[in-house]
Order: C-alpha cells, then structure tokens, then sequence
C-alpha cells in the first residue's frame, strides 16, 4: 500500500497541490511581497497533506452514495475487546497506520497557522477534521468508527509534539522563522 502510494498517489497529490496553491501563491505576493521559499514550501506541503488524507479516508475505497449498510461505532476502544475478529497483528496494524497517518497534519498545522501552536488548538483541529471525514465516511458506504477518531487525534498530537521539539531546537534559525512566517 506504501509503494503503491509513493509511486501512484504521491505525484498526482504533488500536481494537484501545486495547482490548488499556484493562485494562493499569486494573491500571497502581491498582498505580502515576497516570502521566504520555505514558507510557500511548508504551505504548499500543507496543502498535500490534506489531500492525501482525504484520498486514503475517503476516495481510496471508493465512493458509494446509496450504501446497502451503515456502520458506526460510538464505543470507544472497541477494538481491544474484538481483536479475535481480525486478529492481534491486523489490529496492531491498524491502530498503527490510523495514528501515523495524521502525525504530519499535527506537524504542519502549526507551522503554517500561528493561531493553532498550542497543543490543544492542533488536537482540536485535527479532531474536527477527522470527525468531518468520520462523518463523511458513513454516509458513503465506509464505516464511521469512534477509535478511528481516537486514534488519529492521537497521531495528530504526535506530530504536534515533533513540532514542539523542533521549536526548540531550531527555533533561533533563520529558515525555521522563514517556513513560521516570523
């Protein structure tokens, strides 16, 4: 699923982000003048990231508007007492990419939007975001699934402490500043 992601999906995301942020772009320099390149570049990977996760959410499974079922799980940390269902290591897997596939939104959130660089300003955003999808999910013939929630504002708030960390380390640097817009 990686491969078929870097070598399928990836460079489609690329163009379509460079094409959503090309007016972006345009309407930023003549209202700010000129930027640093790595700011247009942190937004721009903003940018892909959205759309990556909407793809693996949303399109990837297909989209169905007249589903045969809805399912929807509203009790949270299920998965510990049905891991019989699809196995110890699926599960392990699952709780895995569900976590890892918002560390980078958790990231680049608050390096693109000053108003989110508290912690629980990104968990909160990420959490609206998930839930959105988690909603979306379940009227288009995908499962709605509260650990789904759980556990990507988790990841979320992993790539908000990544985030954190390197505040500090290269908070004094003058890129850094540049991609933070100070």
């Amino acid at each position: 699923m990686i491969i078929f992601y870097v070598l399928m999906v990836f460079p489609i995301t690329a163009v379509v982000s460079f094409l959503i942020y090309l007016p972006a772009y345009i309407y930023n320099k003549k209202k700010y003048g000129k930027r640093p390149v790595v700011r247009h570049l942190s937004i721009y990977c903003f940018i892909g990231v959205i759309l990556s996760i909407l793809y693996v959410t949303v399109f990837m499974g297909g989209i169905t508007f007249h589903p045969g079922y809805h399912f929807l799980n509203l009790v949270p940390f299920v998965w510990v007492k049905e891991t019989y269902l699809m196995g110890f290591a699926k599960m392990i897997e699952q709780l895995f990419m569900n976590a890892v596939m918002l560390v980078p939104l958790g990231f680049i959130l608050p390096v693109v939007f000053p108003s989110v660089r508290k912690w629980w300003k990104t968990a909160l955003c990420v959490m609206v975001f998930i839930f959105g999808i988690e909603t979306l999910q379940y009227f288009i013939g995908r499962s709605a699934d509260v650990d789904d929630l759980i556990m990507n504002t988790f990841g979320g708030c992993v790539g908000y402490l990544l985030f954190f960390l390197l505040n500090k380390l290269l908070g004094e640097r003058k890129w850094w500043k540049g991609a933070l817009n100070q």
